[in-house]
């Protein structure tokens, strides 16, 4: 049997129009927004690495929730989504093992539900849109985005949830969105639990990890192998003082 692979979407398999290299030859849509119109493209070289993987077992690991992972042309389960919150089998069912431990995690801290007014009640909402994203109608994390033209806007929101976001609680930024995560939610612990199954039934199935963001090491490193974009945020990382990259 072939690898598992666990993979990031955004920013590592299709991007935006906007991130969208030069040249980047004919470009597939990926993604949709909620009215339909294409928000996700993947350039020629991305599509190439798509069929690749496709001989494969590939499961997305994404923050998108299973609903907005509905509108991605990629193969739906298994899946991990909501950064984590949420697993769904083989079978496209949801894993009702691993949401019923999210649901006694959720209980356990600091509730989602009442950290989100406190943390948002300075917004603008002419400027700035918020939500939590629920699965099952269990609230997981909160988004942040602007919307001001410019993604730097988001810094001083970024700084504020720094200081006021409950003891424990993490942050993850990219471009235009800000997620504030409780700290039982992360994609390293689903991705521990799914290839946990996976070995069960082959215990030397190898593990290849990939994905853009700081985030993402958390799934990658328990992985065999980890592969990251050259224009990520994980490389930038790696690349930074190293004399052999220059």
């Amino acid at each position: 049997m072939g690898p598992v692979i666990f993979t990031d979407l955004d920013d590592t398999l299709f991007q935006t129009s906007r991130k969208l290299p030069e040249a980047p030859g004919e470009t597939k849509v990926m993604s949709y927004y909620e009215d339909r119109r294409p928000s996700g493209y993947a350039t020629e070289r991305q599509s190439r690495m798509l069929n690749w993987l496709d001989a494969e077992r590939v499961v997305p690991v994404t923050a998108r929730s299973r609903e907005v992972l509905a509108r991605v042309n990629i193969s739906q389960a298994p899946a991990i989504c909501s950064n984590g919150g949420s697993i769904i089998t083989q079978a496209g069912e949801i894993d009702r093992e691993w949401h019923a431990r999210m649901t006694l995690l959720e209980t356990r801290h600091e509730r989602i539900d009442e950290v989100y007014p406190e943390l948002t009640a300075q917004l603008n909402d002419a400027d700035y849109r918020h939500w939590i994203v629920y699965e099952e109608e269990l609230p997981l994390y909160i988004v942040i985005k602007t919307n001001l033209p410019e993604d730097r806007q988001l810094d001083p929101v970024e700084q504020q949830m720094r200081e006021a976001k409950p003891y424990g609680w993490r942050l993850h930024r990219n471009g235009n969105n800000l997620a504030v995560l409780p700290p039982w939610l992360n994609k390293r612990s689903a991705v521990a639990h799914m290839l946990a199954k996976f070995r069960e039934i082959d215990p030397h199935i190898p593990s290849i990890g990939i994905g853009d963001s700081h985030s993402d090491c958390g799934f990658m490193d328990l992985c065999d192998l980890a592969a990251t974009p050259t224009s990520s945020q994980v490389w930038k990382l790696i690349q930074k003082g190293n004399e052999w990259c220059s």
